[in-house]
């Protein structure tokens, strides 16, 4: 799917990371998506960063080998202890799916595919070119990193989770870092750039860029960025059961980088966004998560107040919430609208219709099997509308509807169906007050035939700040 995306927009398949190692100054035609790291003389341009293939190869390597090493000699952990005969069975057998809890294959494995992503970035490739190297440092760990046989769902989930969460991180650390700092401001700066985004900072250590003084690309800085949050009440049902489940303190954090109706597009993730929800349960917090990135845009009709665009998109999604959980990495085609109705009141839509690499489903715990939820592959469909002045969203809507065959599990097919309603209503400067209506349902055909629907919905209150 990101070969196809990126043949259908040739454009933006060679854009560069800002802070690349350059090549020598010379005169070159300048080339759209190319970032220049310094302003050069009056008619003359940078020319493109090199791209150090086998240096950012190198260093997935040895940032696989440092992550085993802990996990080897100093967690003990069994499945760490690999030898020639592990490497020899697991390069001659077959994959398999494997049984991971849920969070550890829909969460951790993106952000592990975001460190290889990141040495790839840094070391002068673009999203598209360090797409190969996510999933070769994947593959590298699945062989040679555990006893265990390769798992096709880690691989997925690494590679293509590893391209949207890293591209949020190297948007996110670009603007903490500062190539002019020096001193203390200098050290908290790549410090805490460098917990944010692992990969990233261990490659800028590798090759002096922690330390090095010089200009700062001006495309570090967005053209728009916003970032809000919400804290409120949640509560949860089950619709089937006809219960209410417990009341729970919720914290909602949310980003918006770029907008394409007036930004300048030149690369993937010039524009994105990220939405999360933090619940107070035991276990871990992080109940809701999603994120889309623009990867390539083109204008079908501009007018003066309203504005129809093509784009395509990365989606990385990750719901649980009770026993309905959700994982999926996708793509998709999507036709955005804006109408100007007033000053910078607009309607925003978009129809995304998606392909989903892979999904992970929750199944029904009387016909689960070992890992507790299903994989496999899907279409969609997604209906977004909202009411506001970016980044506020006054009032909105989303429907979205997934079928899903299951390569591997105990369900057939899957229907999914998300709907949202929310308000998010301007009090007083930057807060406002609001609340919003989630029902998320999940129609599952079973071994014998019989559907075995799933409704979970969710309310919530809420004081927001912008």
């Amino acid at each position: 799917m990101v070969l196809l995306l990126a043949a259908a927009f040739p454009a933006y398949a060679h854009g560069f990371p800002a802070d690349a190692p350059l090549a020598e100054r010379e005169p070159a035609p300048k080339a759209e998506g190319v970032a220049c790291q310094e302003a050069a003389p009056e008619g003359e341009e940078m020319a493109p960063p090199r791209r150090h293939v086998w240096r950012a190869l190198g260093e997935v390597t040895a940032a696989n080998a440092a992550i085993w090493s802990v996990n080897r000699f100093i967690r003990k952990r069994d499945w760490a202890e690999v030898s020639p005969e592990t490497w020899g069975r697991n390069l001659t057998g077959g994959f398999e799916w494997d049984a991971d809890k849920f969070t550890a294959n829909q969460l951790d494995h993106p952000y592990h595919g975001g460190i290889y992503y990141n040495i790839g970035r840094d070391n002068g490739l673009s999203y598209w070119e360090a797409a190969p190297l996510t999933f070769l440092g994947s593959l590298q760990w699945e062989v040679f990193g555990e006893n265990n046989p390769p798992s096709a769902n880690d691989v997925i989930n690494t590679s293509i989770g590893g391209l949207a969460v890293g591209e949020v991180l190297y948007r996110l650390s670009s603007m903490i870092l500062d190539n002019g700092s020096t001193g203390w401001e200098r050290t908290g700066r790549e410090v805490a750039a460098g917990l944010l985004n692992p990969g990233r900072g261990f490659s800028r250590v590798v090759r002096g860029e922690a330390w090095r003084v010089g200009p700062t690309p001006r495309e570090w800085t967005p053209s728009h960025f916003a970032g809000f949050g919400r804290a409120g009440y949640l509560q949860e049902g089950d619709a089937a059961g006809g219960q209410a489940g417990p009341g729970r303190l919720v914290v909602g954090l949310g980003m918006r980088h770029g907008d394409p109706f007036v930004d300048d597009f030149r690369k993937p993730f010039d524009s994105f966004s990220v939405d999360a929800s933090l619940i107070l349960r035991k276990g871990h917090f992080l109940g809701q998560a999603d994120a889309q990135g623009l990867l390539a845009v083109t204008s079908l009709v501009q007018r003066p107040r309203w504005q129809v665009l093509l784009g395509a998109y990365q989606f990385y999604d990750f719901v649980d919430i009770g026993t309905y959980q959700v994982g999926a990495q996708s793509f998709s085609g999507s036709l955005l609208y804006r109408h100007v109705l007033t000053g910078t009141m607009d309607v925003r839509a978009a129809l995304d219709l998606r392909g989903v690499a892979l999904a992970a489903i929750s199944t029904n715990p009387s016909e689960t099997n070992e890992r507790g939820y299903d994989y496999g592959p899907g279409v969609g469909v997604t209906l977004r509308a909202a009411l506001g002045s970016w980044p506020w969203e006054y009032f909105g809507v989303e429907l979205e509807t997934s079928w899903i065959h299951t390569l591997d599990g105990v369900v057939k097919d899957h229907l999914i169906h998300e709907g949202r309603l929310h308000a998010d209503i301007p009090v007083f400067r930057g807060l406002g007050l609001g609340g919003s209506l989630q029902l998320f349902r999940r129609d599952s055909l079973i071994s014998n035939e019989k559907r075995d629907p799933q409704q979970t919905p969710r309310f919530q209150v809420f004081v927001s700040w912008h």
